[in-house]
């Protein structure tokens, strides 16, 4: 067991493909949902023995709390339990001295009920990227003539990317007489990734012109934070392999997203 510093966490979230790490929460649920870090799973200290999400040997899980006493117990229990002593981590000071991303309320898992078929799953997770493409295609007649309509013109060009993925995925499922593209043209994108309805985002973007374009930015950062934390959570309790997979794959994806999108912080034409 050892230490880790809110630094070298960052880093190794950055790093590490999402299938190599698990960050839980150990605080009591209504703590999280007060704030967390995105992707971090809630399993309360009480849980924590108990809980097969720390057991597996193959990954780094790393344990935090508010500062740093439960995130240690939750080790030596993770310990004790039988998982490697050198794949267990606690965060130095938790997250009062984390500075990194935080996201307030839960992710919307709710949206992915645990007895929905993998193929349902599959068609809403691809109604959710019509639902980015639509915010990032209406986004960037926002700010033409700037540097962020590139940006958000090639963030929309992804979403259809990741659909397509996702449709190849669910056609293995269940086999369609319908193309992508008439598959996609039917999606109503009526939510989008991370659970926000798809009407709020469009109130929001009727107060957005050129000259303030960073609020734009750091609006989609803030989604696409959520999209993330969502999908790694459903990623880490999904039942099904085929979905725990297709969830990973969109983690990892949105992962490369708010790589992109934090850089762009620093358009300034």
């Amino acid at each position: 067991m050892q230490a880790i510093t809110a630094e070298k966490l960052e880093t190794l979230i950055a790093a590490s493909q999402e299938e190599a790490f698990l960050i839980v929460d150990v605080r009591q649920a209504e703590e999280y949902r007060l704030n967390h870090i995105p992707g971090a799973v809630n399993i309360p200290l009480a849980r924590v023995e108990f809980d097969p999400l720390v057991s597996d040997n193959r990954r780094k899980v790393i344990f935090y709390c508010r500062g740093n006493s439960r995130s240690k117990v939750a080790a030596v229990l993770a310990a004790g339990a039988g998982l490697n002593p050198e794949n267990i981590f606690h965060l130095t000071d938790g997250m009062a001295a984390y500075t990194g991303e935080i996201l307030l309320d839960v992710p919307r898992m709710d949206h992915f009920p645990a007895a929905m078929p993998p193929a349902q799953v599959m068609e809403k997770a691809i109604n959710f990227e019509k639902g980015a493409f639509l915010f990032y295609d209406r986004a960037k007649d926002r700010v033409k003539g700037t540097c962020l309509y590139k940006i958000m013109e090639t963030m929309a060009q992804a979403e259809v990317v990741h659909a397509k993925t996702l449709f190849k995925m669910l056609d293995k499922q269940e086999p369609s007489d319908l193309s992508f593209d008439d598959f996609f043209n039917r999606c109503t994108g009526d939510i989008l990734e991370g659970g926000a309805p798809i009407g709020e985002i469009n109130i929001f973007l009727d107060t957005i012109f050129p000259e303030n374009r960073i609020k734009l930015l750091e609006f989609a950062i803030e989604l696409e934070f959520c999209a993330y934390d969502l999908y790694k959570n459903m990623a880490e309790t999904a039942g099904e392999k085929v979905v725990k997979e297709m969830f990973f794959v969109l983690a990892q994806a949105e992962k490369k997203h708010l790589s992109k999108m934090i850089e762009s912080l620093d358009c300034s034409d």
